[in-house]
């Protein structure tokens, strides 16, 4: 059994105060005794896709992920640092999780693959690819829990991704995310349950909320979704810590049930 959170954060393009903010979230978590815990999307800067050229960060040393370290390192707890902006060529920035272990040390990084150039409506269009430079690779990481999948916002609109995750051995996806609020009403929960449901895992979505810039706004609504697409836990459109009880006997005995997995014809 593993105790689980989502944090649910509505950050804007103040580093300084997103992390104390996260800071102030995850601790919550902690307190209510959970041993791994999940950031949103651009935790730590969420302004406009312009600006993220100059807030990029270096892995080796940037201000988020020495947050992520010293947190991790100091509360003994697995951390999904959310997404962060890195420095990237031409001009651009990744759009990359940070999977971080209970001693402060990087064991995965997923560099988003889907990026998110969508027309919503006349006034309501966005070009994630104008600033960031996508990734290739799916990832699959190893934890003391077991493998977990790494996967941020517009992905989940890919479900040969989370097959891909699952067929290398995921039991849990982690979804940091960022969603608009009229895709979040028509399609997140509907979403998130038919990954979980397809690919028998746990899903664990963290998302931003609120009005994050001039033109931003997110649905929030983050989620902890069983291998049967319950729900196990919601937020509302507010900053909120969500927790959840990740029994992975039960995810066995459902995968038994129905071996879904196994009976895959086409591969």
């Amino acid at each position: 059994m593993l105790k689980i959170a989502a944090i649910q954060m509505s950050s804007g393009n103040n580093k300084k105060k997103n992390l104390e903010r996260a800071n102030t979230l995850l601790e919550s978590g902690v307190l209510q005794g959970a041993k791994f815990l999940a950031l949103p999307e651009n935790f730590s800067f969420m302004g406009e896709e312009s600006e993220k050229i100059q807030a990029a960060e270096n892995l080796e040393d940037g201000e988020s992920v020495e947050f992520l370290k010293e947190f991790s390192r100091k509360h003994k707890v697995w951390l999904l640092g959310g997404s962060v902006p890195f420095i990237a060529g031409d001009q651009k920035v990744t759009n990359s999780s940070l999977l971080i272990s209970d001693q402060g040390e990087i064991t995965a990084r997923y560099d988003k693959i889907h990026l998110f150039d969508v027309n919503l409506s006349e006034g309501e269009v966005y070009r994630e690819s104008g600033f960031v430079q996508k990734g290739d690779q799916p990832v699959v990481a190893d934890t003391p829990f077991g493998k977990v999948g790494l996967s941020i916002c517009y992905d989940l609109r890919f479900p040969e991704l989370y097959r891909i995750l699952a067929l290398n051995g995921a039991s849990m996806v982690f979804l940091p995310a960022a969603f608009t609020v009229p895709t979040g009403m028509a399609h997140w929960e509907v979403l998130i349950r038919a990954r979980a449901i397809e690919n028998q895992v746990y899903m664990i979505a963290a998302g931003q909320c609120g009005v994050n810039s001039p033109t931003r706004t997110t649905y929030g609504h983050s989620m902890i979704v069983d291998p049967w697409g319950k729900v196990l836990a919601a937020a509302s459109d507010e900053e909120a810590v969500i927790l959840a009880d990740l029994d992975f006997d039960y995810l066995e005995n459902v995968r038994k049930r129905i071996p879904c997995l196994e009976h895959m014809v086409l591969r």
